[in-house]
């Protein structure tokens, strides 16, 4: 039970994460065409976002994250890999194919703003992975000895 919560909140983060970049880099762009954007904006925007924008995100990396760290696991168990490193780029390569598969099917040019620029991506991925390692951190086993 404990470690479907830290999975479930792993997923959170980094969906939370990855919204909440997304919302920024979209304030920026309609700074540079628009000019400055009030902080109430900002900030409503930003809850928009985390309210609308993160659970489809969510969406997206619960099943990535899931069947990652089951592969990193597997990888793991058979062979002499550093754990958390492992686990990072086995659920970003897992995103990046992911993301592509989705634009690829994806009606429009990207379903997700962020993915549009080589940093965007990066940054998306970065999150994936981070939330990745939250889970592998914090679903270990800790005995008091």
């Amino acid at each position: 039970m404990r470690r479907i919560l830290v999975f479930l909140l792993a997923v959170l983060l980094a969906a939370s994460a990855g919204s909440m970049i997304q919302s920024l880099v979209n304030l920026q762009a309609i700074a540079a065409l628009a000019g400055p954007v009030a902080t109430a904006d900002q900030l409503s925007t930003l809850w928009f976002d985390l309210r609308h924008f993160m659970p489809v995100l969510a969406a997206i990396f619960l099943p990535i994250m899931l069947l990652s760290l089951i592969a990193a696991r597997l990888l793991l168990n058979r062979t002499p890999l550093i754990k958390a490193p492992t686990v990072f780029a086995i659920t970003v390569l897992a995103t990046w194919l992911a993301l592509s598969v989705i634009n690829q099917l994806a009606p429009m040019p990207t379903l997700i703003a962020l993915n549009r620029t080589l940093a965007g991506t990066l940054m998306l991925l970065a999150c994936s992975g981070l939330g990745a390692v939250f889970y592998h951190y914090f679903s270990r086993s800790r005995s008091v000895s």
